[in-house]
């Protein structure tokens, strides 16, 4: 029997899926009229975070709490992803969260039976993709109003923002609040710090002699093509050390590539560069970012945590579609551009030889 040749079965494969969520969708799109809703009238919030993408609840985490301060009696519920509750739980601003497994579908019906009781005013959905598990969850939890982003086909969102290549994803979110008269005015992130990471991790610094000077570096990103492999790995490393003298450099964990890092902790010969065994979720890395004086990572979720902890940052960008949403500040930080699909095509020497230049020629 001949092997599939996967290069070529997964674009059929991602048609018949993309075919299949329309469909289903189509079938849950109820129509909803338009209503016109004052912050006052508003008791209780339901905000969907299903698609477990950390980079993206951390960008919106200054909604919750800007709720609160101007509207304390609004209660703000959130449903996600199991990869959110570490983040969820230290937020004293979301008064429930409820936890499911995205890829099981009798979680999102057991689930649906409890969030229908909660009679919503306003449900937000600012996910970017739509998958017919959130129609359904939409159609079944029947809010009042239906905000939604870039979800102009679709009649049960009866507040949609736009898609706007020109604005930033904060600009979005603010937009998305604005649609039911709440007012925005604080973007600044809410980064949460467990203490009990904190902890851990001074005591991880202790015991391996660092105080100060240190460079957090995160290689891998969520999808394949976006994980740099020991070879490149090896390379940056060799090329921060030489840039950044007695620096400390701390590898941020990732479960499923722990492998990799042990490999690459085995066949460098830079003697500064540390791993946090004990590390167990994205609290102990947020500690981890928030002792550093630099943060170097091609995952946006790193990103956008170092960002809101006002760490100086370099930022590897590939080239993703609407990417110049979820960019970064420029401003006292380095940003990256690389054109190759996938990140192990970079030429990391080219990329670190022209850092360096352009370092040198700043210093003069």
């Amino acid at each position: 029997m001949s092997k599939i040749n996967w290069k070529f079965y997964r674009p059929y494969r991602d048609k018949l899926i993309d075919k299949k969520n329309e469909i289903l969708s189509r079938i849950f799109d109820k129509n909803k009229k338009d209503i016109n809703l004052v912050p006052s009238k508003i008791k209780r919030i339901l905000f969907l975070r299903t698609d477990g993408k950390i980079g993206d609840y951390i960008t919106s985490s200054f909604i919750f709490r800007e709720i609160k301060k101007n509207y304390p009696n609004i209660q703000i519920d959130v449903v996600a992803d199991k990869s959110l509750e570490n983040l969820l739980k230290l937020n004293p601003n979301i008064d429930k969260y409820y936890i499911l497994n995205r890829k099981k579908m009798h979680e999102w019906r057991n689930i649906v039976k409890v969030l229908r009781k909660n009679k919503y005013d306003v449900l937000f959905d600012s996910t970017e993709g739509l998958k017919y598990k959130q129609v359904y969850l939409l159609n079944r939890v029947n809010a009042i109003v239906n905000v939604g982003y870039n979800k102009d086909d679709y009649k049960i969102y009866n507040k949609n923002i736009k898609q706007n290549n020109t604005l930033k994803m904060i600009q979005i979110y603010r937009q998305m609040m604005k649609s039911v008269n709440v007012e925005i005015k604080d973007t600044k992130y809410d980064v949460p710090i467990s203490e009990e990471s904190k902890k851990n991790v001074a005591k991880f610094l202790e015991e391996n002699n660092v105080k100060d000077k240190i460079i957090a570096l995160n290689f891998f990103g969520a999808s394949r093509g976006r994980k740099i492999n020991e070879e490149n790995a090896l390379i940056i490393i060799k090329r921060l050390g030489e840039m950044y003298k007695d620096y400390t450099i701390i590898i941020l964990d990732s479960p499923n590539d722990r492998e990799t890092i042990y490999n690459i902790l085995k066949k460098t010969d830079n003697k500064n560069v540390l791993f946090f065994e004990k590390s167990k979720t994205i609290l102990d890395s947020i500690s981890i970012i928030n002792s550093s004086d630099l943060v170097v990572s091609l995952d946006t979720s790193i990103l956008h945590i170092a960002e809101g902890l006002n760490k100086k940052i370099m930022a590897f960008y590939g080239p993703k579609i609407n990417k110049n949403k979820w960019r970064i500040k420029e401003e006292e930080n380095i940003l990256i551009d690389y054109t190759e699909s996938r990140i192990n095509d970079v030429d990391f020497e080219k990329v670190f030889d022209k850092l360096s230049y352009e370092n040198n020629l700043s210093a003069i």
